[in-house]
């Protein structure tokens, strides 16, 4: 039975909770862990009403020593990380120093433009602390590239001789429509106490940035909404670039011909971790002590940030503006290549599909975050039962396909699969 601490508090913590305390023969304890600990004994009263005792805890990824003292206390088997991807190598390292095995559900840092030398994300980084630890640690175990690349090597076991194009379509929703309703993020929230104890711009993609895909084995740079296609909803999309193409040529080298395709929007806002946002106003100047005069009055620097920035007490139950997706939302994989069983080329698709309103309703998130939560509860739950075990860090390409597949496919990944035409 595993010590279970979980980094982060949000609608999936909720989520994974609940189905680890129906998952007693495999969990003998949950710690949940957030910078702020309201959130983290709110989720508390819900694992009591199921009969379950939960340790809650408050955790500052930057404070080391504060943060291993709480390690210390609960002793985790398995640190399932649930945080902002930018704090992925924090929170590795806190499970290396508790030799604890280790989960995520994104890839953080993969190149942005692939090139022999470079396709790994940064969490490969730690990859020998891990092993020397022989300590287990998983990484990118959501919707991409966890289920996306298994689907597609559970493809090629059982339909592919050799695998040749592969495109990905992306839909989030039909339309969206302004919300309130979503919690801050209090994992990468600066706050007075963080400046001073007792927002910088979010950086968005340029639209006009260029955007590669994979052609006949190479990279190929081009203008954005150059090419266009369908969705298997009938939305139009167009070819952008994601990393998920850097890890798809690590995992099919085979592949030749690879495609990313979304609709024609604006990019996901970038969450920046509190340290990089305290070292900006550092650089800036902004956290000097000595007082410097304006309009005669003088004020140091640091006490009108301080002053500036909410308090955490003040921010617990504050809600931010949200773009809330409606109607279905879809992930397609197309597969083209030789088939398995005859001597043609054959187009395998898979889509997987979710209602953002059914999903707003039920769990409090739009289609893909709950489709991403499926895939990493599947992975948390086989990584409890000792499914996934190999001392170093990995993918989910790393395991056994059938077991994952059949796992997240029962946590609510609704698979459509179906043979027809290479997409677009």
């Amino acid at each position: 039975m595993k010590r279970v601490l979980i980094l982060g508090c949000n609608e999936l913590t909720k989520r994974l909770l609940a189905e680890l305390c129906r998952y007693q023969s495999y969990v003998s304890g949950i710690c949940l862990a957030s910078r702020n600990k309201e959130d983290c004994d709110e989720l508390r009263e819900l694992a009591l009403s199921m009969g379950v005792r939960v340790t809650t805890a408050g955790i500052d990824m930057n404070n080391v020593e504060g943060a291993m003292m709480m390690v210390r206390i609960f002793a985790p088997d398995i640190v399932v990380n649930l945080l902002p991807p930018e704090l992925a190598l924090a929170a590795m390292d806190l499970a290396i120093k508790a030799k604890a095995d280790y989960i995520d559900g994104t890839l953080f840092g993969v190149p942005e433009f692939p090139s022999p030398i470079s396709l790994l994300s940064k969490q490969f980084e730690k990859f020998k602390d891990f092993q020397n630890n022989c300590k287990t640690a998983v990484c990118g175990t959501g919707l991409v590239p966890g289920a996306a690349n298994t689907i597609i090597r559970h493809a090629g076991l059982y339909h592919f001789k050799k695998i040749k194009s592969i495109d990905i379509i992306s839909v989030s929703g039909e339309a969206k429509e302004t919300a309130k309703g979503r919690k801050k993020d209090v994992d990468t929230n600066l706050y007075s106490e963080d400046i001073k104890p007792p927002l910088i711009p979010v950086l968005n993609a340029d639209n006009a940035k260029k955007v590669f895909y994979i052609e006949e084995g190479k990279v190929v740079e081009t203008d954005p909404l150059t090419i266009e296609g369908k969705s298997y909803s009938g939305s139009k999309v167009y070819l952008a670039s994601s990393p998920m193409l850097t890890d798809l040529l690590k995992e099919f080298p085979d592949a030749i011909n690879v495609r990313y395709f979304k609709p024609g929007r604006k990019p996901a806002k970038e969450h920046i971790p509190p340290q990089k946002k305290i070292d900006f106003l550092r650089d800036m100047g902004l956290l000097s002590d000595k007082p410097v005069k304006v309009n005669n009055v003088e004020v140091a620097p640091i006490d009108l940030i301080a002053a500036m920035l909410p308090k955490m007490s003040e921010i617990n139950n504050t809600e931010e503006v949200e773009e809330k997706a409606k109607g279905m939302a879809s992930f397609e994989i197309y597969i083209t290549g030789q088939s398995k069983t005859e001597d043609k080329e054959i187009t395998k698709f898979y889509v997987i599909q979710g209602d953002n309103d059914e999903c707003y309703e039920k769990y409090d998130s739009n289609a893909f975050d709950y489709m991403k939560g499926s895939a990493l509860i599947a992975g948390v739950k086989l990584m409890c039962k000792d499914k996934w075990k190999k001392p170093g860090v990995f993918t989910p390409a790393a395991f056994d396909c059938d077991t994952y597949y059949e796992s997240f496919v029962m946590e609510g990944l609704k698979i459509t699969e179906g043979e027809g035409k290479r997409f677009n």
